[in-house]
């Protein structure tokens, strides 16, 4: 497509040509805004099919695989050769052939890849191409640079000898201003729309300081009447930005704008002013934005801000400011929480790194001045309000998207994670002991559902991570801290009832949750979709730890209030039927890895009951760990006598996978 007037390629949506300025008309313009959005939609779907393609041939293999082991398993012992196990794999290639033909046939792959081609026969850049391009674009710009600052100078120069007065020097400057922006324009319809736009650039500048030299310097100007100039400058260079889809245009006009309260400061502090005129240029510049695509302006305008917020705390803050402060801050939280994902949202576009720092940032930021204010001011269990909200909003932007049918895209993973952090950082501020514990183990359940529901890794890995936090927490503080358990003597200082409802609910809560996990897990690997079977396992194994752990806490510390005598033999018993259980579920799920932990724990048994349990337990209990002891072994041998073939069919099994 190309533009009546100028015969250039219309690269984007919008009203006007981005070459010659020419109007194309609302209804044109819809037509354009349609035919991108169908283009976007096409690229994201063959993006999508790739994908697709790629996981179609994993469940493939995997089902190969699967049926050579049911060979196998049906034939009894004997390996199935590859020669006998024939699979009717579809045709790939003749597949393969058909979506060429028809991707050849697709009028809107047929437009993109011709100018993919064309790139590709391009010649390689010459000397002669970076002459022209030093000589257009670099040479302007040192150009324009060297006349602000010879109207600078000029204005410095004519103060020191008399020649204009201070009025006429800062009407002379508005004038060169209104010269460059007047000239910039004319270039820019005779088709020099670079050279234009970078004369439209410096007038835009020289009108900043114009107003500048006229406050700062002569003082000729009023604050407000400054201020308000100022505010008319950023608001002309964003209009011709939009009006030329000049971005740069936009960029200079938005760093005016957010300099004009440093520029004009008097060092007197205006919060009410200051933070809705922030609040303003915001709502305005991220319009522009987003109209436009210009992620650029978004991270941009949040750097200006938190810069503007930040200085204005550490210069002017005190308590009695606190409501207007954490207001306007909630304002910019909010306005830099919905920016980087509201082109998504509306326009289902996908949601780029930055966007997503930007949103990472501002939370941190966010959450960061109203902990401070908020603890300075009230207690710390207030900043609940902050962190609740916060994950109320996140949370109801997913559900949002979640009932357009839009979970798989990125601002629904992204919201969705960032609700459920703060609901983390919540549980310590309200809730204390062990019921943080509860919460967190809780909290990665959901976390690990919701990610394996869509699929996501960064969800599970987050789930992961919170599992990890919570066992840490439990094992190596509520023991020691809350229930005050003893690492020395391996008990209860207070006893064994001391707490022991709390002790017991959140035992059963994070055993609970990671055997749910590991079922959830071990689910989604049996599903045609191929996930990562390393999920289930890691989870199985660190169930199996913290159980171990917590029932040697437990027996332990019993037997040490109520019967200290058999204390040890009981912890050899202990060891005994963990071992037992882990080789049942070795033999009945066939895992060669429960097996042989089992033998291993088997082993330290032995050690401990032959060099330690002979020395340290009384003669009664000592008989009782040996009888139980060799009662189990020579059980287990038994089993490995009865299911010898089967153990051999499954290892071989494993090994040529």
């Amino acid at each position: 497509m190309i533009c009546p007037k100028c015969k250039a390629p219309i690269m984007a949506a919008g009203r006007y040509c981005g070459a010659c300025g020419h109007d194309l008309g609302d209804e044109m313009s819809s037509r354009l805004t349609f035919y991108f959005g169908l283009r976007d939609d096409v690229d994201r779907m063959g993006k999508m099919h790739n994908a697709m393609t790629a996981e179609f041939a994993k469940v493939w293999r995997r089902l190969q695989e699967y049926e050579a082991v049911l060979h196998r398993d049906l034939a009894g012992a004997a390996a199935v050769s590859p020669g006998e196990v024939k699979m009717h794999s579809p045709d790939v290639s003749v597949r393969a052939a058909d979506a060429a033909a028809a991707r050849s046939s697709d009028p809107l792959t047929t437009q993109k890849s011709a100018p993919a081609a064309a790139v590709q026969s391009l010649p390689p850049r010459t000397s002669n191409d970076l002459e022209i391009r030093m000589g257009q674009k670099w040479l302007l710009i040192i150009g324009i640079l060297a006349m602000v600052f010879g109207v600078g100078y000029f204005l410095k120069y004519s103060f020191e000898q008399g020649w204009v007065g201070p009025a006429g020097r800062v009407a002379m400057a508005y004038l060169w201003g209104a010269v460059f922006l007047i000239a910039g324009d004319r270039f820019r319809k005779k088709e020099l729309k670079n050279f234009g736009l970078s004369l439209s650039g410096g007038g835009i500048a020289v009108l900043y300081f114009a107003t500048f030299a006229g406050f700062q310097l002569y003082e000729l100007i009023p604050q407000a009447p400054a201020f308000g100039i100022m505010v008319l400058i950023t608001a002309l260079a964003c209009l011709l930005a939009v009006l030329y889809d000049a971005k740069w245009l936009a960029v200079l006009g938005m760093a005016g704008g957010f300099l004009t309260p440093v520029l004009l400061s008097t060092g007197r502090d205006n919060q009410i002013v200051l933070m809705t005129y922030m609040t303003i240029m915001n709502l305005g510049l991220l319009a522009i934005a987003f109209r436009k695509k210009w992620d650029l302006l978004n991270r941009l305008g949040f750097f200006f801000t938190y810069a503007l917020y930040t200085a204005w705390h550490l210069r002017h803050y005190a308590p009695h400011k606190f409501w207007p402060a954490i207001i306007f801050l909630t304002l910019f939280f909010l306005i830099y929480s919905i920016a980087p994902v509201a082109s998504q949202i509306l326009r289902q576009t996908v949601v780029r790194a930055g966007s997503a720092w930007i949103m990472v940032m501002n939370s941190l930021f966010a959450f960061a001045y109203s902990y401070s204010m908020i603890t300075e001011r009230f207690s710390l269990p207030w900043v609940s309000v902050i962190t609740v909200f916060y994950s109320a909003m996140f949370l109801g932007m997913a559900s949002y998207l979640h009932k357009q049918g839009r979970h798989q895209q990125d601002a629904f993973v992204l919201l969705l994670a960032k609700a459920m952090l703060f609901l983390i950082i919540t549980v310590p501020i309200i809730f204390s002991k062990h019921w943080i514990t509860i919460f967190w183990a809780s909290q990665a359940l959901t976390l690990l559902w919701a990610g394996l529901r869509l699929d996501r890794k960064s969800l599970i890995a987050a789930a992961h991570v919170l599992f990890l936090v919570a066992i840490f927490k439990f094992l190596l503080y509520d023991y020691s801290v809350i229930f005050r358990f003893s690492d020395y003597t391996w008990a209860f200082r207070e006893g064994y009832t001391f707490r022991i409802v709390e002790r017991l609910a959140a035992t059963i809560v994070l055993l609970a949750c990671l055997a749910s996990a590991r079922q959830l897990a071990a689910k989604a690997v049996k599903s045609l979709i191929p996930r990562d079977r390393g999920d289930a396992a890691a989870l199985a194994i660190a169930l199996g730890i913290v159980l171990f752990i917590i029932l040697n806490v437990e027996t332990s510390a019993f037997f040490h209030t109520y019967l200290s005598a058999a204390r040890f033999a009981a912890i050899s018993v202990l060891w005994t039927g963990f071992s037992v259980g882990l080789m049942v579920l070795g033999f009945r799920y066939s895992s060669a890895a429960l097996r042989r932990t089992a033998i291993g724990l088997f082993g330290a048994t032995v050690l401990k009951v032959f060099l330690s349990d002979m020395a340290n337990v009384s003669t009664p209990y000592r008989i009782l760990s040996f009888i139980i002891l060799g009662l189990v072994l020579t059980g287990t041998s038994y089993l490995y006598y009865r299911f010898r073939d089967r153990i051999q069919t499954v290892m071989e099994a494993e090994e040529k996978e």
